[in-house]
């Protein structure tokens, strides 16, 4: 149940992929997996250990001059996780 409850009232965004554009403000938009599902998380998240492994591992794949939007090399399952270790730390 609480992993329903995170990822759909406050992380998980609409489920679309590349595309749209509404992103709440203290939040920024990422794009995970294969089909790049899109996904909205706080910025605070950024400076979690588990969210910088994700970020590092975008810059040696993709590297610092991506023209889109911001892609995390991952499956959507262990990007999932990640989002609500960073939850359960920060006490969201």
């Amino acid at each position: 149940m609480l992993k329903k409850s995170l990822l759909t009232d406050r992380e998980l965004s609409d489920g679309d992929n590349k595309g749209s554009a509404h992103v709440p403000k203290g939040s920024i938009a990422v794009y995970v997996g294969p089909e790049l599902r899109r996904y909205v998380v706080p910025i605070r998240y950024l400076r979690m250990p588990e969210f910088r492994d994700l970020m590092d591992e975008a810059a040696k794949e993709y590297g610092f001059q991506n023209g889109g939007g911001l892609e995390i090399p991952c499956d959507e399952q262990y990007f999932e996780y990640v989002l609500i270790k960073c939850a359960t730390q920060l006490n969201v």
